[in-house]
């Protein structure tokens, strides 16, 4: 009985490695790398976000459309009524285009990290006030911590760059209202999941191809970004490799979205596997 107690436990312990691992490595490892190459760009072109956004999702929807795809050529069937996908999809972009736009607004890449860290109690919020969840004092405690980091960590900002300017308070406000669809977000897809099963690569692909047009308002912005873009880049020489030269702001927008990739896949990966609270608490921890 102790043999099989000990093979079932190390069962649970490798499906749990073979999930949670490349999940977190994902997660860990693009969500940080795509801070550092987002830092690069909006320090050289500082309202860049619409086409960021753009090149993101354009990627995206590329390298992941194989996944939907039968052998046809035509897409599958879809496993979640595309309502479900539609209201993913207006939360995820109005989430996106509000926190690159605040990039434009002299908040600086710190305060914009630390600010969003606020989703935990923006998740917890929503979930207590639109799907009656309840939690636990622990729970309410880690929220409370968090919430006082955000605030010392914005104050620190001040100080040490100055008062907040109007067009700071803007961008604040900006964030605010991305932190609270974030919320929105990620409980639907909860939600959602729970609802249909884990298909969360279908989820990955829908939230990013149905968005697509919604970047037609925004075609001027874009294309004058772009030129700005290769206006500020400089030529770098690719390490070794002697004869190749490229843009630097745009090896660092292709950095970017490859990153971005890996981490919208972990996040939606996570999501299907655990409560939007859980994906929260990670999502804060890998910024330390």
């Amino acid at each position: 009985m102790g043999m099989l107690g000990s093979q079932r436990v190390g069962a649970v312990a490798a499906v749990l490695l073979s999930e949670w691992v490349p999940v977190l490595g994902l997660i860990f490892g693009g969500c940080c790398t795509n801070v550092f190459a987002l830092e690069s760009l909006v320090r050289s072109v500082p309202k860049s976000g619409n086409l960021i956004t753009f090149a993101q999702f354009f990627f995206i929807t590329l390298v992941t459309l194989p996944s939907q795809l039968t052998s046809s050529g035509g897409l599958r069937a879809r496993q979640v009524p595309v309502r479900r996908w539609l209201t993913m999809v207006v939360l995820y972009f109005c989430v996106s285009v509000l926190n690159n736009l605040a990039l434009g607004h002299k908040v600086s890449i710190p305060l914009h990290i630390v600010f969003r860290s606020s989703g935990l109690i923006a998740n917890m919020a929503c979930g207590r006030v639109v799907m009656g969840k309840r939690y636990g004092r622990g729970q309410a405690a880690s929220v409370v911590v968090v919430s006082v980091g955000v605030v010392v960590a914005t104050l620190a900002s001040v100080s040490d760059e100055g008062a907040f300017v109007g067009e700071s308070l803007v961008g604040v406000g900006l964030l605010a209202l991305g932190v609270v669809f974030a919320a929105l977000l990620g409980l639907y897809q909860e939600q959602t999941y729970a609802a249909y099963g884990k298909h969360w690569q279908e989820g990955l692909f829908y939230n990013h191809v149905l968005a697509l047009p919604m970047f037609a308002f925004f075609y001027r912005d874009i294309w004058a970004q772009m030129r700005a873009l290769t206006r500020e880049s400089a030529r770098v020489q690719v390490p070794g490799v002697g004869a190749l030269h490229v843009q630097s702001l745009w090896a660092a927008l292709l950095v970017n979205v490859v990153s971005q990739w890996a981490c919208a896949s972990g996040v939606h990966r996570m999501t299907s596997m655990s409560t939007s609270l859980t994906l929260n608490v990670v999502l804060n921890v890998r910024k330390l």
